[in-house]
Parts: C-alpha cells; structure tokens; sequence
C-alpha cells in the first residue's frame, strides 16, 4: 500500500482559527450547541408532562389488558425520546463526558437508529459487527457522536447515494478494537487526507459544513488513548477508529417496581417555568402528603422565600428565566433558610457549582423516581451528623 494513500494521524492537526472566516465558522458552531441544547431542554419537559400524566393515569384508573399494553408502548416510547435527548446534548457539550466501559457492537447498534434519520434515503446503511469485540474504555456519548460525524462525511462523498458500513474488529492482544466506517465514494486525494482532521478544514463548503466533525473524531480518539486512520488506497474511503479495551459492563437488570414513598405534611417550593410540568408536579406532589407552593421563575421563588411563610426543600430547575438559575436561587435559599434542603432538576447531567453534595433528578422522571429521590433528601435533614 502507498503510504500516500494511506495517512495514520498521529501529530495535532497544523492549524486553528487561520483566519476570521473559520472563526465564523467556530461561532456558528457555538451557537448550534446552545441552540440544540435549548431544544432539549424543551423537549425533556414535554416528555416529563408526558410520562407523570401516564403515571397519573395508570396509578388512579383500573387498565384493561389492552389499555395496560398501550400505555406500556407509550413509557417505551418515552424512554427510547430520553435517549435520543441526551445524544443532543452530548453534541451540544452540556453534560459530562466521562469514560467508562461500554460494549461497542451495542453502541454501534443503537447509534445506527440515529444515523438512518440523518442520511438521505439514497444511502444503504451496512454493520458487519464481528462477535469477538467486547467492551471499550472510553466516552459511549462521544464514541456515537464520533460515529454520526463518521456517516455525515460520508454522506457528503456520495451525493447520488452509496453504501455506509460500519464493521467492528478485535485489535492485538489486550482487548483493544477498531470501528471501520467505509463509503463506496470517489475517495480522497493524500493532499485532502493529509488534511482531512484539521479544523475547519472542509472540501465542501457549498453544503455548509464548518469542517469540526472529523475532527471531533480526532480529538475523540487522542484523549482516548486511541488512534485514527484513513485509508482511501482501494476507491471511497475507510476510517479506522482505535480504542482501547474495557472490562464487559454488567448486563442491567430491571429492579422491582418499588412503591411510592409519601410526604409527610412538608412544604416544598417547586420552581418550574414550563406551565404543564409545574401544573403536574404540584398535583402529584400534593397527592403524595406534601404541602406544595409552586413558583414560574426566580423573582415569584425569591419573594415566597423572603417571607415567613416556612419552607423545607426547594425543588427547582437548573434552568430558568430572568437572569438567575436554578442554582443561584439555591445559594440565596440557604442564606435566607440555612435548614432548606435543595432538589435540582434538568435535562442535564448534574449542577455546576453547587458542590458535591448537591442532589438532582434528571428529567423526564417518574413519579416514583421523584417521590423516593424528595424522600431520601427530607430524611437526610434528620440524620445524625
């Protein structure tokens, strides 16, 4: 093979920001991450109105064999959306990244489903997942998305329609493995290939790609500690990702349903500013044996906190309007209430600055995930120091 033809990346790519032009491109770019992670945001409290409704109803009616099996499609569903949320906000990097062991031929499979919505119809998607690949240590979020970025270039080599695969093979002795993605395109010259993970670096421009995602791809695979090639020596273009092995994860078992654990006459201050989920989370709170008080944003929150009216635990989103977050509004409760214990919610992975104490309950939830999660925080307050 010539070694034109075939490039192993192994130095940092030569160039960033060269000009005002890429660093439009960069600016685009943040502003797409903040816009799809606005759009998650909005989309997980759709879905949490949603599935406490569903809750509501399957706790308060007598279900039919059918209508249980209706509403069982209905929870799947949800769950299957709450995944499709958090690869949006893995693109737009508003949760941790953090490596741990996942089984790639899994990953694989489930970044498929999002592939086929974002390729053009033209394209055939192939997986050749060989049995032998087991686990890798490294971040599935930015595995899936490193994978997306690896179909979406290339899409763009086959503009009248193709064939995608995606195979998996072990590497070497110490568990170590490789993902291929592979077009049936004109493949790439080695001066393109030479450049092909620079930033900002594109061949189509027309088509409004900014040039990041392989090499998002290449940055993926340094901080891995694995490795990336391109190979285009025998027509299209196959990119080699390198990772390396992990311990198999333990297969999840699903728990028991446990039951909902009830309140206790305390007083919550719940600050929601979407109007369905605050509505639902007020009745199914008060349904529960808690005394609830319900705030649209920080300024209706901070004036119930300034007055005597007495308050155990504020339960609030990370995110809201008018300037203060979830998290300042908790920092200004404890100075006004030291006793106040805090719940925060979002869509996101965990608090910023609020510590390593702080709780949160990731939406959507459950009614059940949220009746036992405000338990354990109220119990906490009583236990011995």
């Amino acid at each position: 093979m010539d070694d034109a033809e075939r490039v192993t990346t192994l130095v940092m790519p030569r160039s960033i920001l060269r000009d005002e032009g890429q660093f439009g491109h960069a600016q685009k770019m943040d502003a797409l991450g903040q816009i799809t992670g606005g759009i998650a945001h909005e989309l997980n409290n759709m879905l949490l109105a949603i599935n406490l409704n569903l809750d509501a109803l399957s706790e308060e009616v007598a279900l039919s064999e059918t209508t249980q099996t209706l509403l069982d499609g209905a929870q799947q569903a949800i769950e299957h959306a709450r995944d499709v949320i958090a690869q949006l906000l893995a693109f737009a990097r508003r949760q941790p990244l953090d490596a741990d062991d996942f089984n790639v031929n899994h990953a694989v499979v489930e970044a498929r489903a999002l592939i086929r919505l974002v390729l053009p119809v033209n394209i055939e998607i192939e997986t050749r997942l060989d049995p032998r690949v087991g686990a890798a240590h490294a971040d599935r979020a930015q595995f899936e998305m490193a994978l997306i970025n690896l179909a979406l270039n290339a899409a763009d080599a086959m503009p009248g329609g193709g064939r995608l695969t995606i195979a998996t093979l072990p590497v070497g002795d110490r568990g170590g493995l490789e993902v291929t993605v592979s077009d049936t395109g004109a493949g790439m010259s080695p001066g393109v290939a030479q450049r092909a993970f620079e930033p900002f670096f594109t061949t189509r421009a027309d088509l409004g790609r900014s040039g990041l995602g392989l090499s998002q791809v290449y940055g993926y695979a340094q901080q891995s500690g694995g490795r990336v090639e391109i190979d285009s020596s025998r027509g299209g273009v196959t990119i080699r990702l390198q990772l390396p092995g992990g311990n198999e994860p333990t297969p999840l078992s699903r728990p028991p349903a446990a039951a909902a654990q009830t309140g206790r006459g305390e007083r919550i201050l719940v600050v929601e500013d979407a109007p369905l989920v605050r509505h639902v989370v007020g009745r199914m709170l008060g349904d529960l044996g808690y005394q609830v008080f319900c705030a649209a944003g920080p300024e209706e929150a901070l004036l119930f906190l300034e007055s005597q009216s007495p308050i155990d635990l504020l339960f609030t989103d990370i995110m809201l309007p008018g300037g203060i977050n979830g998290e300042e509004l908790a920092v200004v409760a404890r100075r006004l209430r030291p006793t106040i214990r805090v719940l925060y919610t979002s869509g996101y992975s965990r608090p910023q600055n609020a510590g390593d104490d702080a709780s949160l309950i990731a939406k959507p939830y459950t009614r059940i995930e949220l009746a036992n999660r405000l338990r354990a925080v109220l119990d906490a307050v009583a236990a011995p120091a």
